[in-house]
């Protein structure tokens, strides 16, 4: 059957693109009524308190919190999950882009909605957050080494080179986050806890045993590493304070990035660069600082190993953690399967109506 359908049908451009219009139109069209399938779930599920919540499929609200965070790679806000994303522009003269890198993170968090604390394991869930930070670039800002003088924030410069970026078109940066105190709607599966604990994140570290100095080595001069104060006391002058060198390697010593390989794409000499966090300014806000830290979450506010988690179910893969509320998540549902099913249905029979053209005798 399938050497018959190419002999009635000549193989030409044409007939390629209508036939990818016709798998792709084919594809939306069960994708939209899958999404529709997903919102009507989510209205017939009722939103359960916390405290009320049993095992299997539920659906509740609250407020994140817990007792430890990771950072955002490019704003440098705590948060419990981030997405980092690098679009580049495809063609100059289009605003076309392309997903370049992505970079997701998470650590297990609790859902509070003052009655009760829920862990919430994010792994695996389709997420609708808010963008918290959105920001193009242009190409000219960026030298090969990202070494050079330039307004790009030593924390863009951290995340492309540790994704091996160099770019040569317009750039543009989104980050997403969940964050403490961030309303959340979440639906999943509660089940019993398979062994999640909230923990914070481990500092990457070299684990290969370090070799005993030599004779040698003991005799060799080490120069005394050079260092660099995140927080001058001086106020900012005209030259900056800190290279745009030393700036990268501050980012670097802070996104734990230990690698000689790293700093050496950077033009950054990994051995002489030491990176002193507080400046003698900074030690008298230390009360101010401890004061501030005595309202946030301890560890002992929270079970930290819980009977029961809410994450992506084996059987039921329903999972969705987003910033929106039931019904605004449902309407958006709506909206986004109409255009779907919609779409899929017209792509699908104009590539079918332009294939039987091509069939047709002339």
């Amino acid at each position: 059957m399938t050497v018959c359908f190419f002999l009635l049908i000549p193989i030409n451009h044409l007939t390629i693109l209508s036939s990818v219009a016709t798998v792709g139109g084919l594809y939306f069209f069960f994708a939209g009524f899958r999404l529709l399938t997903r919102k009507r779930l989510l209205l017939t599920t009722p939103t359960s308190k916390i405290s009320r919540a049993r095992l299997g499929l539920v659906e509740v609200t609250g407020v994140a919190a817990g007792p430890y965070t990771t950072t955002a790679p490019i704003t440098g806000k705590p948060c419990f999950l981030y997405q980092t994303t690098a679009w580049q522009q495809r063609n100059v003269n289009k605003e076309e882009w392309e997903k370049i890198a992505e970079e997701t993170l998470h650590i297990p968090f609790f859902l509070d909605d003052s009655k009760g604390q829920l862990l919430i394991e994010p792994l695996g869930a389709d997420l609708d957050l808010r963008r918290d930070f959105r920001q193009e670039y242009a190409a000219s800002l960026f030298s090969p080494d990202f070494s050079g003088q330039n307004d790009v924030p030593p924390r863009l410069s951290v995340f492309l080179l540790r994704h091996g970026i160099t770019p040569s078109r317009r750039l543009c940066i989104e980050e997403r986050v969940i964050k403490p105190n961030d309303a959340l709607f979440i639906t999943g599966t509660l089940m019993e806890n398979p062994g999640v604990q909230v923990r914070p994140l481990s500092p990457p570290s070299d684990t290969k045993p370090k070799p005993a100095p030599s004779k040698l080595s003991e005799q060799c001069a080490v120069p005394a590493p050079e260092i660099i104060r995140l927080s001058p006391d001086s106020a900012p002058s005209a030259t900056p304070a800190m290279s745009q060198q030393a700036r990268i390697a501050a980012a670097l010593t802070r996104a734990g990035i230990t690698k000689p390989e790293a700093w050496s794409a950077a033009h950054v000499p990994y051995a002489n660069v030491a990176v002193e966090e507080k400046a003698p300014s900074e030690m008298i806000s230390a009360a101010a600082d401890d004061g501030r830290q005595a309202d946030q979450p301890k560890p002992s506010d929270f079970d930290l190993a819980p009977p029961a988690v809410l994450m992506k179910g084996a059987n039921d893969l329903t999972f969705v953690i987003s910033f929106r509320s039931q019904k605004e998540f449902a309407i958006a549902l709506a909206w986004k399967s109409a255009a779907m099913i919609w779409g899929g249905a017209a792509i699908t029979l104009l590539g079918l109506y332009t294939l039987w053209v091509q069939m047709a005798p002339r």
